[in-house]
């Protein structure tokens, strides 16, 4: 675009009212087509030829992105259209970017979500189908790569529109899904009005049929005003009945039941039927003369291209240009100033304030001429030299040089009295105030920042502050303390590197400040400086790893020392069932005499169930609350009620010390629980199983005296949960009941007592914890697979070298492709993509995402004792024991010792020469 466009843009940007803007994000699984679109939607505003669309990837402005084909980076741009502005925003596809998609999704109002019509729902599609809806935004369904149906797939138009009717309904049955399941917990009123004004049907204007590679889509609209006067048939009429089971039994008459009587529907005898024969003239049966004729028929101008493949691209953007389908869908759908006229979708960004919270009334109205400006931070990027914000304007306008103050979200304490056992009421503690003054604002262009002075409410824009912005919200008014909460979610990130410099001690600060900054322009980065001194990198995968250390050259750290990739395991104990009740009684209770009887502990470790595990982990927010003391009441209530009904239930499990405890007890120790674990090892649990002992429960707060040291026992256990006996990786799914606790308190003053007692119960935990059959817990990925017959053979062996379990495999009807659905772990999957396609010579592709924690069964200690074990494995054990294998592994990284002999038999070297 030249300079007199961007003015012209400008002008339009800071003068448009919210009424006429529209915020925009394409979402898709990988490879179907969003960055295609996204070319051919920026190609309309001239600022890219129609020509280099979908093979320029404008808004792939990375040079790795751009080698590797792929989206990594959400990237906004806003183009004019009059009277509207579309502020579009480009996201990834990959599972590893999953935070880039949740930022497009939560700036936009309207979703783009395009569908391969060959391959069809994916496991990322009905993901992001998801998100979509939680997020309470209008979705139009783009069936995108038409053009596959007839040149790759080869259907006749009868057969593409069963298989196009198909996936609709397929579409529709996720979407139907998605509301009655979640939606109804989430006691969402009048769900069935969302889910019909969410349910896509190509009459709604809510579906367009395109082909992103080709430049063409096209809605029923096109059709039906394309075809009404020449059938004297009602437009309205014509576009309602147009993808329905009818047919043209006249003029001016449409009858139902076609495929009773054996008739062309309307859909495939006037929207197919021309579709496929200038399909067949451009691309199976090149003829140019017949494309001009066609051309010149149905009213386009004079093609100038001479070779038939250029000559159907040129008359198929001019016939049916995608740029035109898409605008007019989104012009169609909510304006930024209806965005949050919806109720519910406001209070889903307010938190639990909901109609209470200050900014209610202002967000509801999104008036860019109201004197409270607020702005929403999606996220920090580093474009054109600058690190700016990306920021949605939800109300007011943003002006050049305005001060706005960092609004914190409400944080709750809660008023504790040792004569009083009843909670007193949740007392607001507002977040400190940070004041930033607007630097300078830009109109984001993709790769480029275009300098403006102004943006009004209902706008996406990039802020330039003078100083980083720490929160996620900012406003004007100062007296404003409970930001917005719009639950930007990240993947968790599990692949971690150390990185040093190789440069001097100044380096290292250069490195910080790098990290520091990559930390802030990527939400699912962790940036972690170890006691060692050493720099740590986390990240969500492979390549979100790869992206993350160009992100560092890019900012100038070149010569950096990066080690192997390390993914993080866990570690658990399971029941024995070899051991009578009696003697697991006997054998794992775990005494420590300190200081000569002067403190004793008495504990014993025992398994928690796989129901009990997974109720805890999906409240993990509620057990983060409550070692923070900020749980209300009510929450720690209905926490506490459900997990006491699920140990009862389920905790007595043969092989444990649950096995025959009472009703009453299981429920007195959950009314008892100490402790949960600390933050890297949260789902485990101490109980106080001290009969002499009433302190206060973590669900309690009264008049109940702690005794001295108490302290000391919960860091002891958090000291044995955060590093397990096999590898010191932490601990998941361990109870340790305290039974006994004595305590000589004449020698309380003894400063050294209090670490003695820390390092003491540590030891007791541990040694308690080896007394069980101990399992390493592996984190994995789902893997699915897509690849012709001709490849499948080599599929297999591939995942099988990788240690991954085949839990499904299917063909695609509509593709004739397999799909392998697998489990693999993390730790094995390092190059396994590019070893796929290598040994598949490109057949196969793969998609990973982190799937599950998933224990081990094998023993890492296991040798073979009877004599068919010894008979069949030899009787060193010679056959790999994997669990060992990876345990051995992080210990030897760990520097702990490992029990691996190096040299088996030694003798002395002997040559064959006599010394005379």
């Amino acid at each position: 675009m030249n300079g007199k466009g961007n003015e012209a843009l400008v002008e339009a940007f800071e003068k448009t009212e919210p009424e006429f803007i529209r915020n925009i994000c394409i979402i898709a699984h990988v490879d179907h087509g969003k960055t295609c679109l996204a070319d051919y939607l920026v190609s309309s505003n001239g600022i890219i030829s129609a020509r280099l669309a979908g093979k320029m990837r404008y808004m792939d402005s990375r040079e790795d992105e751009q080698i590797r084909g792929i989206t990594m980076k959400s990237s906004a741009i806003t183009l004019y259209h009059s009277p509207v502005i579309l502020n579009l925003i480009d996201s990834p596809g990959h599972v590893d970017f999953s935070s880039e998609v949740n930022s497009a999704l939560v700036l936009s109002d309207i979703a783009l979500l395009v569908v391969d019509v060959v391959e069809g729902v994916c496991s990322q599609t009905e993901a992001l189908l998801r998100q979509a809806v939680f997020g309470r935004l209008d979705i139009i369904l783009v069936l995108n790569k038409m053009d596959r149906l007839v040149v790759e797939v080869k259907q006749s138009p009868e057969e593409a529109f069963r298989h196009i009717r198909c996936l609709i309904e397929q579409i529709n049955s996720c979407l139907s899904q998605i509301i009655h399941g979640q939606l109804v917990e989430e006691e969402w009123c009048k769900f069935d009005e969302i889910e019909q004004s969410l349910h896509f049907d190509p009459a709604k204007g809510n579906v367009i049929f395109s082909s992103a590679i080709r430049g063409y889509g096209f809605s029923v609209d096109d059709f039906a005003t394309l075809w009404a006067p020449k059938l004297n048939i009602d437009v309205a009429e014509l576009k309602a009945s147009l993808f329905s089971d009818s047919y043209v039994a006249g003029p001016g008459r449409i009858k139902p039941d076609a495929e009773r009587l054996g008739k062309k529907t309307l859909f495939e005898q006037l929207v197919l039927q021309p579709i496929w024969e200038v399909h067949n003239h451009g691309l199976l049966e090149p003829n140019v003369e017949r494309l001009k004729a066609i051309a010149e028929k149905m009213g386009a101008k004079s093609l100038r291209s001479r070779r038939a493949e250029e000559a159907f691209d040129e008359f198929m953007r001019l016939w049916m240009p995608l740029s035109r389908a898409a605008i007019r869908a989104c012009a169609k759908a909510k304006s930024a100033k209806k965005a949050y006229n919806n109720e519910e979708r406001l209070c889903s960004i307010l938190g639990n304030e909901g109609v209470q919270h200050p900014l209610f009334a202002i967000l509801k109205e999104c008036d860019a001429s109201d004197d409270t400006t607020v702005l929403f931070v999606a996220k920090i990027l580093r474009s054109a030299g600058h690190n700016v914000a990306m920021c949605r304007v939800m109300s007011g306008t943003v002006k050049e040089g305005d001060q706005l103050f960092v609004v914190g979200e409400k944080k709750r304490t809660q008023a504790d009295s040792d004569e009083d056992e009843e909670d007193k009421e949740n007392v607001a503690e507002a977040a400190p105030k940070v004041a930033v003054k607007v630097k300078a604002l830009f109109v984001l262009m993709g790769r480029e920042l275009i300098p403006c002075s102004s943006a009004k409410a209902g706008t996406v824009c990039a802020v330039e502050a003078d100083t980083w912005i720490p929160g996620s919200t900012l406003c004007s008014d100062e007296s404003i303390d409970i930001g917005l909460d719009l639950n930007v979610e990240t993947s968790e990130p599990l692949v971690r590197v150390s990185i040093q410099p190789l440069g001097g001690p100044e380096s290292w600060d250069e490195l910080r400040a790098a990290l520091k900054q990559l930390s802030v322009l990527d939400s699912s980065v962790r940036v972690v400086e170890q006691e060692n001194g050493e720099l740590a990198l986390v990240t969500a995968g492979e390549v979100h790893l790869q992206k993350c250390l160009q992100d560092l050259e890019d900012m100038g750290q070149y010569d950096l020392m990066v080690s192997e990739p390390i993914v993080p395991f866990l570690e658990t104990i399971i029941p024995d069932v070899t051991m009578s009740f009696a003697k697991i009684v006997a054998l794992h209770k775990t005494e420590c005499n300190l200081r000569n009887g002067q403190a004793t502990i008495t504990l014993r470790a025992v398994p928690i169930c796989d129901e009990v595990f997974a109720f805890l982990q999906k409240n993990e927010h509620i057990l983060k609350e409550i070692r923070e003391g900020v749980c209300s009441s009510k929450n720690a209530e209905k926490f506490i009620g459900k997990l006491k009904e699920l140990c009862v239930e389920k905790l007595p499990m043969k092989g444990t010390w649950w096995a025959k405890q009472s009703k009453e007890r299981i429920e007195s120790l959950v009314d008892r629980i100490w402790s949960f674990g600390p933050p890297r090892a949260r789902f485990n649990i101490l109980f106080n199983g001290i009969e002499d002992y009433e302190r206060p429960s973590v669900w309690s707060r009264g008049s109940k005296r702690l005794r001295p040291l108490d302290a000391t026992m919960v860091a002891g256990f958090d000291l044995a949960m955060a590093a397990g006996p096999l590898c010191e990786e932490a601990m998941q799914g361990v109870a340790i009941v305290v039974e006994s606790w004595t305590l000589d308190e004449t020698d309380l003053n003894d400063p050294t007592l209090t670490g003695q007692m820390i390092s003491a119960m540590k030891q007791t935990c541990r040694a308690a914890i080896n007394k069980h059959p101990l399992r390493l817990v592996a984190a994995l990925y789902r893997v699915m697979v897509q690849t012709n017959a001709v490849g499948l053979g080599k599929v297999h062996p591939v995942l099988s070298q990788r240690r991954a379990k085949v839990v499904n495999e299917d063909v695609n009807q509509a593709t004739g492709l397999f799909e392998i659905e697998a489990l693999m772990p993390i730790v094995e999957s390092f190059s396994f993509c590019e070893q796929l396609r290598k040994k598949t010579s490109g057949l196969a592709s793969a998609q990973l995402s982190f799937a599950q924690w998933q224990m081990i069964d094998e023993d890492p200690f296991w040798e073979p004792t009877t004599q068919d074990e010894i008979e069949h494995y030899g009787a060193k054990g010679d056959s790999i024991n994997q669990a060992r294998l990876y345990m051995d592994n992080v210990r030897k990284r760990k520097g702990l010792m490992t029990d691996e002999v190096i040299v088996v038999n030694a003798e002395k070297q002997r040559n064959l020469k006599r010394n005379k």
